[in-house]
This record gives C-alpha cells, structure tokens and sequence, in this order.
C-alpha cells in the first residue's frame, strides 16, 4: 500500500453510517402513497423485516414515525395497519383549513412589505421550471420534492406570518394528514401545475393591495385541492359520500 508524500499512512474516507429506520420510513411511505399499501392493511414488523433485510427495531422506528405522521394506526391489541381517509375526513381538514388559512393572510397581509412577496413569487416560478424540464424519473422525483417543499412553506409562511398562536397550533395540529393529501397528489398529473397557478394569482392580488380577493382566492385554492383529492385519493367512499363532507 502506497503512502502520501509526508510519509503517513493514507487516509480513508469516513465510514458513512446509515439511518436504517429513516430509509425504511421512506420506502413505507412511498409504498403508502403508490397505494402499494392499502388502507387498513395490517403492517407486521416481522414480515416487513423480513422482505427488506433488516433487523425489527428500524422497522418499528419508521412505523412509529409513520403514526406520528397520521398515515398509520397503531392499536395495541392489533398492531399496526394502514390509516383510512375517508371522503368526509378530507373534506373537514381541507373546510377547517380554507376558513383558517384565509384568516392567517388577512392577519399576515397588513404586515408584510411588496419584496416579500416578490421572493415567495420567485420560489414559485422556479419550481415551476423544474416541473416543466423534468424528463426523466429523477428529474421529476426532484421536482415533485421541491414542490411540496415550496407548496408546505408557502402555507406555512402564511400560517406563521399571522401570529395568532392559536390558529397556529391549530393548523399545525393538522399538518401531519395534510401532508399525506400533498404528498399524494404529487402523483396526480397536473396537480402540482395547478396548484402553482393558483398560489401565483394569490400572491399578485397581495401585490396588487387586493386582500380580500386575495384571500377568497387562497379559499377557493384549499377547496379545488380538496375536490381534486377526493377524486383521486378516496375514490371508494366518493360514492358513498358527497364532497361537501355530508353522507347520504
């Protein structure tokens, strides 16, 4: 073995260690939102250890992270299945959140200067070239991360703009299952495009100084997102319920 010209022996690289539970957290993800995983279908620790090559405790650590996250149920007299979302538990995340949300940007409206919202129109536009050039798998799977990166901070942005701790800790209560529905509908075509359009028409209403416009604008974005995910996301319990959250 040849040495460096100090004379020292030559160095290595860093071992790279691994976060086994973290990478199984994003394959049951993946698997969840490619419906590869049924809602209600049972999810043994033992059984998925064994398909994916590892020992139990990653896989309960990603489990309990994915219960965490409102997308797995744990009972401790059945285990672990998969969450169910009903048509109606869609429907009142996404009317709590256009009734909130639409109050956040009144509150934050008053307070922010026209560049901050020439930024947050800067971060749409970019995302937008990304979903637009994207070519391959990679290409998209990158651009559908920085939308939902982008999609999550402009909301947040207004969330946490309003400074009403309340409607903040309310809203951020919700945050788990409203990240399944965006996640989800990343694999909707069109969906991202859609959504970026209407968060552009928020923002040039706030720069224009239209507020109210603005936020029954941002009302009517959370509600065609919810229309667009009962489609597609509970499509057997649409039947059975009406997309305004009401059965029968």
């Amino acid at each position: 073995m040849s040495q460096n010209p100090a004379g020292n022996a030559p160095r290595t690289s860093p071992i790279v260690r691994r976060n086994l539970g973290s990478d199984v957290y994003s394959i049951l993800w993946d698997r969840i939102l490619s419906r590869d995983l049924h809602p209600g279908e049972k999810l043994s620790d033992v059984h998925l250890s064994e398909e994916l090559g590892v020992s139990r405790t990653p896989v309960r650590e990603a489990l309990h992270r994915l219960v965490q996250d409102g997308v797995v149920i744990y009972s401790p007299n059945r285990g672990f299945s998969v969450a169910s979302f009903s048509a109606t538990d869609i429907a009142e995340i996404f009317d709590l959140r256009a009734v909130l949300e639409a109050l956040a940007l009144r509150t934050l409206a008053a307070k922010l200067k026209p560049k901050e919202y020439r930024w947050a129109r800067g971060e749409l536009d970019r995302v937008e070239v990304l979903i637009r050039d994207a070519t391959d798998d990679d290409a998209r799977l990158a651009a559908a991360s920085a939308f939902l990166e982008v999609d999550q901070g402009f909301h947040q942005w207004l969330i946490e703009g309003s400074r009403n701790q309340r409607l903040i800790g309310i809203l951020n209560g919700l945050w788990g299952q409203i990240s399944v529905f965006q996640r989800a509908g990343t694999h909707v075509p069109g969906w991202m495009e859609i959504a970026l359009d209407q968060h552009k028409q928020i923002i040039d209403l706030l720069l224009e100084g239209e507020i109210d416009p603005a936020a029954d604008a941002l009302e009517h974005h959370i509600l065609d997102m919810k229309l667009r995910l009962l489609v597609d996301f509970a499509p057997t319990v649409v039947s059975n319920d009406k997309p305004d959250g009401r059965t029968g």
